[in-house]
């Protein structure tokens, strides 16, 4: 029978305990028992490797979440981050040079001996140092002088789960790390969530207003690496990229090109590039004064609608006609055309694969185009 430990009903029972101390028991007592394995962190920008995570596992199924936070309750939580930071940092001795390895660290332990010691001993010039857990706004003081030191040594500094409540924001201002990590539960799903896209978009435009680079954490599908892309987070991490291994685990670079800001912005068809101008673009709820032309989009960067002004001053708005970018001259001037007389010499919208933006086309240089090919009839 299991004996239970706390209240009924409360699921904690004494064989559950048991065999966690006993894990981290036998971890403290032989550190060489806790594996390491690494997770690529690649740009979004050309599904380039840029660095590796370093993360603890331990013997056994206890989650390791869970056991970092029995350790602390026990009493034994530096003892055993301090390990578990030595052994990440062991994959510096065959990290290939240009990239940079992260490894977390709870603020709680930063300023403790052991965890100072190793973290000395390393070249924190190709170190990222993840701040795993928040504290309250007003204990910053003393962190600030703890990152100062490493900093002055080369490292970097990353606060983890951003977004996840008003406190990680209050962090991004008061410490002002390098890099902020998007909380998993805001990356999944967020191709579907227009409400987790704006807070994601919020999230970055502060940390872009910073200089602060953001990493979406957690990308479990290629639409979750889309938008995260078509937000504008620089990096990212997550099982469909690539999961965590021994070693250093290899990407799919094919994969991961085809889905790059880099390779989507070179989609234009040949015909198409021809008669495409660049746009500005906006939010569905920003203005566009002062240009002759302008397309708003939704978070993802999807057309909502084409505003323009006439020579008058008179502006006007209408709903979006898209044309994908591999879309030939002929048929774009079927689809103008089968528009209503009054919408018919709108722009054109023209986007990529995934309805981002590229630009947009007009029907008076759409038919100079196909006049000026040999053969070309409009129908």
């Amino acid at each position: 029978m299991q004996q239970q430990v706390a209240g009924e009903g409360s699921g904690v029972t004494q064989l559950d305990v048991e065999p966690v101390e006993r894990v981290i028991a036998s971890t403290i007592a032989d550190p060489s028992t806790l594996g390491i394995v690494a997770q690529p962190i690649v740009s979004l920008d050309d599904g380039n490797v840029v660095g590796y995570e370093a993360l603890a596992r331990f013997a056994g199924e206890i989650p390791t979440e869970r056991l970092f936070e029995e350790a602390s309750e026990l009493g034994m939580g530096a003892e055993l981050e301090a390990i578990a930071l030595d052994r990440g940092l062991a994959i510096l001795h065959y990290l290939p040079h240009g990239f940079v390895l992260h490894v977390n660290v709870s603020p709680t332990y930063l300023g403790m001996q052991d965890i100072h010691r190793i973290l000395l001993a390393a070249r924190l010039d190709r170190v990222v140092i993840e701040l795993t857990e928040h504290i309250p706004v007003s204990e910053t003081g003393q962190l600030r002088r703890q990152l100062a030191t490493y900093r002055s040594l080369g490292a970097r500094i990353a606060l983890d789960d951003a977004g996840a409540g008003y406190g990680g924001l209050e962090l991004m201002y008061e410490l002002e790390p390098d890099m902020i990590k998007i909380d998993r539960f805001l990356i999944s799903d967020i191709d579907r969530s227009d409400t987790k896209a704006a807070v994601v978009a919020t999230l970055v435009a502060s940390a872009r207003a910073k200089g602060i680079k953001v990493v979406a954490e957690g990308i479990e599908t290629a639409s979750e690496f889309d938008a995260a892309s078509r937000l504008g987070i620089d990096l990212g991490q997550g099982y469909w990229i690539a999961r965590p291994a021994a070693g250093l685990p290899r990407i799919d670079a094919a994969k991961l090109s085809r889905h790059s800001r880099i390779e989507r912005n070179v989609t234009l068809g040949r015909e198409l590039a021809t008669v495409t101008e660049p746009v500005t673009t906006a939010l569905g709820s920003s203005s566009f004064v002062g240009v002759q032309f302008g397309v708003g989009v939704d978070h993802y960067g999807r057309p909502l609608f084409v505003w323009s002004m006439d020579v008058n001053g008179v502006e006007h708005v209408r709903n979006a006609t898209e044309v994908e970018s591999g879309c030939s001259i002929q048929e774009c001037i079927r689809r103008a055309l089968g528009r209503s007389s009054e919408t018919r010499f709108d722009p054109l919208v023209v986007t990529d694969h995934a309805r981002r933006v590229l630009g947009i086309t007009r029907l008076e240089r759409l038919l100079n185009a196909a006049d000026a090919k040999p053969g070309s009839e409009v129908s």
